[in-house]
């Protein structure tokens, strides 16, 4: 039964899954000699595709390709990836307040905005024709992101900047995602909570780190703008890393598995990078070892995502000139080309 209803799914992800790079392909397209760059050579060059307006254009590659993962889907495994692609849009509804708040022009504003097409669930025009950024946020509350505006509308009446606007709008999403990841049926739910949740973990301990050690905040006030929900970071545990005085006396602390982890990082970019790189390990096994299930769906977007921003970190590399050694630095990738995904 279960099969049957995944089987147009599973076949597109198996299909979409080849597509993703390995090693040998990064390894290639970084080593490629910089007058490959401009050579109009026969065939499709896998820089080309990125070089012009990326981001926009790794939008518009992620959500064409999931909207046909999403064709055959219902109820609560349609919503959970129509909310992963909410991510992009909220980036949007930020460019949309940073300018109300900072009185750019609307036309400056719409250059920051990414193209949602058939995604979009905002009603841009409006929200850029709001004179105020307290208007903007009554107009966004007849919107699904209705319980996001009243939170941070009750914060701009209180006066708070826009970091905490930002904070919120983030600590909303992502709880937003892991309740999602909770609802899914059980051929689906251990492997989905297990992602969604080290998405959380990650972005928690990241901000917490980031929070304390270099905002400063006190450790009350980094705890309370950290995501109300977890996975293997129990609220407790970052409880008392938020109490640490210093990156490395936290870094010293962490429990199992994020002591092994994390061993020997040195700042918060690194703790994001070997994060991210655990999340891809664990996207990966799901992909390649399970079947039938949203789970795999979900690990495919996150894949994707990963490949898509590494071409686009090539490409911008490589217009600075910037050395193989360097952008393997970037890219997280060892001096010989290996890394953990």
């Amino acid at each position: 039964m279960i099969s049957a209803r995944y089987a147009y799914l599973q076949t597109r992800i198996s299909l979409y899954a080849g597509q993703l790079l390995g090693l040998g392909q990064l390894n290639a397209l970084i080593d490629r000699p910089y007058e490959a760059d401009t050579r109009n050579a026969a065939g499709t060059n896998a820089l080309e595709q990125y070089s012009v307006e990326l981001d926009q254009n790794n939008v518009n590659i992620l959500l064409q390709e999931l909207a046909v993962l999403m064709r055959p889907l219902s109820g609560a495994p349609r919503e959970l990836l129509n909310y992963w692609a909410h991510r992009f849009e909220l980036g949007n509804l930020k460019a949309i307040i940073r300018g109300k708040m900072s009185n750019q022009p609307r036309s400056a504003i719409e250059e920051k905005l990414q193209d949602m097409g058939e995604f979009t669930s905002l009603p841009l025009n409006e929200l850029l024709q709001s004179d105020t950024p307290a208007e903007l946020l009554r107009r966004l509350e007849q919107t699904p992101y209705i319980d996001i505006a009243r939170q941070a509308r009750q914060l701009l009446e209180q006066g708070e900047a826009l970091f905490a606007l930002d904070a919120a709008l983030d600590r909303r999403y992502y709880a937003g995602l892991a309740r999602r990841g909770a609802t899914i049926d059980k051929s689906s739910g251990d492997m989905l909570r297990t992602l969604t949740g080290n998405i959380v973990d990650r972005v928690n301990l990241v901000w917490l780190l980031r929070y304390r050690f270099a905002y400063n905040m006190s450790p009350a006030q980094a705890y309370y703008l950290l995501i109300p929900s977890s996975h293997r970071l129990l609220p407790q545990q970052m409880q008392q890393l938020a109490q640490c005085a210093s990156f490395a006396e936290a870094i010293d602390k962490l429990p199992a598995p994020f002591d092994k982890i994390l061993a020997g990082v040195r700042d918060t970019t690194e703790v994001t990078l070997k994060l991210e790189q655990e999340n891809w390990r664990v996207a990966n096994n799901i992909l390649r070892s399970s079947s039938f299930n949203i789970a795999r769906a979900l690990a495919y977007m996150m894949l994707r995502e990963r490949d898509l921003r590494r071409l686009r970190a090539i490409v911008s590399g490589r217009s600075m000139h910037l050395g193989a050694a360097e952008i393997r630095s970037a890219l997280g990738l060892a001096g010989n080309g290996v890394a953990n995904v």
